[in-house]
């Protein structure tokens, strides 16, 4: 199974702040194009919050336009720029998500997916007028009660929020309210493979014992580096999506190219025979220097 990431597009309208900078409908865009391009198509993507940028009927629109054209299933989960309400609106509207997402009328928008070979399990951790995340006693007894659900199933978890401290002081806030609460539960759950999120705008990643948690930088606009205390920073450069190839319990983070034209070199050109590297190469063979031309 291949699952990709995009997180904090944070697609806006022209006139905004933000869109002086990035043309964040285009680049959000981009990223699906991206994933439709990949030698295999993914299987569902995550889109891990900040879907638009101030929460607006007409943010929503331009997200919807993108959408449309998204190659495969994907599964959203509100940030603390998003409205669950319009979120809920629009993705109900397409025939893009695959699941029956959760009316945030009746609570947070947390829900499971089980239709892959990865189980994928969405938590809230949005807090209503705030931008901080928390982890309620709810919120832990809900994922609990899910994760017990399905022992032997390997789950991935998605969110908004970053559950630890990543040195992005701007970001971090009190890191998010609750993750003593999240780690307790986690770590009863050893079929949990990854935890992956958003919000700070930046590739970052940590372990709970076993389990690797981490953050997908924006495929919109990036945040300066936190680590050693950087400065508080937006910058204009965008992130490929983030990959995860699992089979079995066997999980591989990687990422996709970055849209556009780059100079590259066809390893083809630089074997002398080539049909030889590659039957060796494929069947996990060691491979002679010889193989290469001079």
């Amino acid at each position: 199974m291949l699952i990709a990431q995009i997180s904090d597009p944070h697609v806006t309208t022209e006139g905004t702040v933000v869109r002086s900078l990035v043309d964040t409908p285009q680049r959000f865009a981009d990223a699906l194009a991206t994933c439709a391009a990949l030698p295999k198509v993914p299987d569902v993507i995550l889109l891990t919050g900040d879907l638009v940028n101030d929460g607006t009927a007409e943010e929503y629109a331009l997200l919807a336009e993108a959408l449309a054209e998204a190659p495969c299933p994907v599964l959203p989960i509100p940030g603390n720029h998003d409205d669950p309400l319009l979120l809920h609106a629009t993705f109900a509207a397409l025939d893009v998500c695959g699941a029956a997402l959760p009316d945030p009328r009746s609570g947070p928008f947390h829900y499971v997916v089980d239709d892959h070979p990865v189980r994928l399990v969405a938590l809230d951790s949005t807090v209503a007028g705030h931008h901080h995340g928390q982890v309620t006693e709810q919120s832990a007894a809900w994922l609990d009660a899910t994760l017990t659900a399905a022992p032997e199933r390997p789950t991935m978890l998605f969110m908004h929020h970053v559950p630890y401290a990543t040195g992005a002081w701007w970001f971090d806030y009190s890191g998010i309210d609750g993750r003593d609460l999240l780690r307790e539960v986690l770590v009863r759950h050893p079929q949990v493979l990854r935890v992956v999120s958003g919000h700070v705008h930046r590739a970052t990643s940590t372990q709970w014992g076993h389990l690797t948690l981490s953050s997908a930088p924006s495929t919109a606009f990036l945040s300066g580096t936190g680590v050693g205390d950087g400065p508080p920073l937006i910058v204009d450069q965008r992130a490929a999506p983030q990959l995860f190839a699992v089979d079995g319990d066997s999980l591989v983070a990687s990422e996709a190219d970055l849209p556009g034209l780059r100079l590259s070199i066809d390893m083809r050109d630089l074997v002398q025979d080539w049909s030889t590297y590659e039957s060796v190469t494929r069947s996990r063979g060691p491979v002679s220097k010889d193989m290469f031309g001079g």
